[in-house]
């Protein structure tokens, strides 16, 4: 995974601890499995997603669920986090894209949100990439791209989330961990 060279972009909590806003790009499979990976339970809606057909951009806004706030091994909160349960706000876009297809979304409902599970990308037979956006409730939002050129940046502050998103793995890890 790549971070942009340029500034390390740097904000404060309420309570004055350093919080470091991401910026990655993404150009190959294995970055998009990274990028995936900060991304996994975002919350977006449909009113949030367009293409913009004459650029061949895929633009997406998102609220980011701030996984790195947690141990990765244990997924327990890192101690030195004053709010262990945290979203901000997160621009993703992907160039190159060729054309965009979907399944089980209601694209008509601007209100409607999704989570996002995964993403997921394939390299086709004539050299183009298949990128693969899961939501849940069997949602996908399917992009077929020249290239995998894909940018995501954090945007404002971070602020409190009700509660951290569950998943059978982290019960997994936490007990494998304690007991």
């Amino acid at each position: 995974m790549r971070k942009y060279p340029a500034r390390k972009i740097t904000t404060f909590n309420s309570q004055g601890k350093i919080l470091d806003k991401l910026k990655l790009k993404a150009e190959d499979i294995e970055d998009l499995t990274i990028m995936s990976a900060y991304l996994q339970d975002a919350i977006t809606m449909m009113g949030d997603i367009v293409y913009l057909r004459d650029s061949r951009r895929f633009v997406v806004m998102l609220n980011r669920y701030v996984w790195e706030n947690r141990c990765p091994d244990t997924g327990n909160v890192l101690p030195e986090i004053s709010i262990p349960c945290s979203r901000i706000r997160t621009g993703l876009h992907f160039d190159d894209v060729l054309k965009i297809d979907s399944q089980n979304i209601a694209m008509s409902l601007k209100e409607h949100p999704l989570e996002l599970l995964s993403i997921e990308a394939y390299q086709l037979e004539n050299d183009t990439y298949h990128v693969v956006f899961v939501f849940s409730g069997k949602g996908i939002i399917r992009l077929e791209c020249e290239m995998i050129s894909a940018h995501m940046q954090d945007i404002g502050d971070a602020w409190p989330a009700k509660c951290h998103p569950k998943h059978e793995i982290l019960n997994v890890l936490q007990n494998d961990n304690t007991g």
